[in-house]
């Protein structure tokens, strides 16, 4: 109730601030601009006028959100400066214990063990966690961990929590951190792999315990959804590469096959291109094989990738391919002058040094005769010349 009365109080102070806006100013549209023009007392005919403030719709109607969006950020954070101050103090006292070692330190430990959750979900408290987990001993790190276990989707979803998560994988053992697993497969994996926080989480996960049971099942969840969507997210592509690297071959099997289901398109997108690249520099030779003949069976289709901002990386890996190299800059080579004419391209071939433009072959119609008759073909030219002037 007191929080409804806080949210109320804070919105009718917005309309009040906006009826005063409207009683001191008037709004004009001018060539679709909207004017805000305050008032102003009569004018003497020699008094100049102030130019009009304009800004367009758009962009007023982001500062009024963004404004409100930074207001209810603060007041979420702290409820008035002095709790501010307080707790920037507070986190200033737990770094110092931490960093003087000895029974400061486990002194800062347990009072941050006691409000790891908390602190935890703070911009600066998050930070403070993380250092706390890199100087805890092991005993330490599992009781801190303790603290976020039963939160862990909402965790990895959180910009200043999903740091903690991402340490408690690299500072524990894979058994102390499965809880992480665990969680993350009751929490829709694959929209978690689709935000940009938890995406980061889960290639961590992946990273340091691929092996682990729960991972697994946590990998074959995020793949039995549109693996299309997944390659082709800005933050999900990223899972797509970790399970390239760090999956099983049936896991990565799954990716590779949609990458060859449309190769060209995955080829020029500007988050699935790095899939196709992780693909192509870390597969087995019969993966990178694979992948380089959905090109090479379309030979034109090399040259096209070279010309194309994306694409030009996926050419550079096909060249890193030895059963294929020699191909690839064969076909490069036959089209250098097309290839040469573009930005990308340009550049590629210039790498391969293969821009150097070669001397026209010059037609020699005395080639095969002898000294004398080399003479006489030459005054034979020289005399029709003479003749012809």
């Amino acid at each position: 109730s007191v929080l409804a009365i806080a949210l109320l109080q804070r919105n009718l102070s917005h309309i009040y601030s906006a009826l005063i806006l409207a009683m001191s100013a008037c709004v004009v549209v001018k060539n679709t601009f909207i004017c805000v023009v305050e008032d102003e007392g009569l004018l003497s005919p020699k008094a100049s006028r102030g130019r009009a403030c304009t800004t367009d719709v758009a962009t007023l109607d982001r500062q009024v959100l963004l404004s409100l969006v930074e207001e209810d950020t603060e007041v979420s954070k702290y409820g008035s400066l002095p709790d501010r101050v307080g707790a920037t103090q507070q986190f200033a006292r737990l770094a110092v214990g931490l960093n003087a070692g000895g029974r400061a330190a486990a002194a800062a430990l347990d009072e941050i063990r006691r409000s790891v959750r908390a602190l935890a979900f703070d911009a600066t408290g998050s930070d403070l966690v993380v250092r706390a987990f890199e100087v805890a001993r092991t005993s330490e790190a599992r009781a801190l961990a303790e603290g976020l276990r039963g939160s862990v989707g909402e965790a990895a979803r959180s910009s200043s929590a999903c740091r903690v998560l991402e340490q408690i994988v690299r500072s524990l053992s894979v058994g102390d951190a499965a809880f992480i697993a665990e969680e993350m497969l009751s929490q829709s994996p694959h929209s978690l792999a689709l935000n940009v926080h938890g995406s980061s989480v889960l290639c961590r996960v992946i990273e340091y315990s691929s092996a682990y049971a729960h991972t697994s099942a946590l990998i074959d969840a995020v793949l039995s959804a549109d693996v299309d969507v997944l390659c082709c997210h800005k933050s999900g592509h990223e899972v797509a590469m970790s399970i390239l690297s760090n999956g099983s071959a049936g896991q990565r099997d799954r990716v590779l096959s949609v990458l060859r289901g449309d190769a060209q398109r995955f080829a020029r997108h500007r988050f699935a291109f790095k899939v196709f690249e992780q693909a192509l520099a870390f597969g087995s030779e019969v993966e990178r094989m694979c992948l380089a003949l959905e090109f090479l069976a379309r030979p034109s289709s090399v040259v096209a990738l070279a010309c194309h901002n994306f694409g030009v990386n996926i050419v550079r890996e096909l060249l890193q391919v030895p059963s294929m190299s020699k191909q690839v800059q064969a076909l490069l080579a036959k089209s250098s002058s097309r290839v040469s004419k573009d930005k990308f391209g340009s550049k590629l071939m210039r790498e391969l040094a293969l821009d150097q433009k070669q001397p026209k072959q010059v037609l020699d119609l005395t080639r095969g005769l002898g000294l004398a008759e080399r003479a006489a073909y030459g005054d034979d030219i020289t005399s029709f010349a003479v003749g012809g002037a």
